[in-house]
């Protein structure tokens, strides 16, 4: 499903989202987010506008219990609302 070595990947629990990869990014020490969402199988990349977002994403992503308590389609618009992610 990932294109990428992921750093951190899984599926999510989510009526929107149904897998979730942290990748590196085009430029050396930035994390790109490679969405799959529940209606297509198209990934869609988002990069991480700072280091400390990619982190959190990756510390939830990476621990079972905070990955099925979290709601992932509100995060992700959050995280684009607030300039956390950008597509690309």
């Amino acid at each position: 499903m990932t294109t990428a070595t992921a750093i951190a990947a899984a599926s999510v629990n989510s009526s929107a989202i149904s897998h979730l990869a942290i990748v590196p990014g085009d430029l050396q020490g930035t994390f790109d987010l490679l969405v799959t969402y529940t209606s297509s199988s198209t990934e869609y990349r988002f990069a991480f506008e700072d280091h400390g977002a990619a982190v959190r994403w990756t510390d939830l992503l990476q621990d079972p219990e905070a990955r099925e308590a979290t709601s992932w389609g509100r995060l992700l618009h959050r995280a684009l609302q607030h300039g956390d992610l950008e597509r690309i």
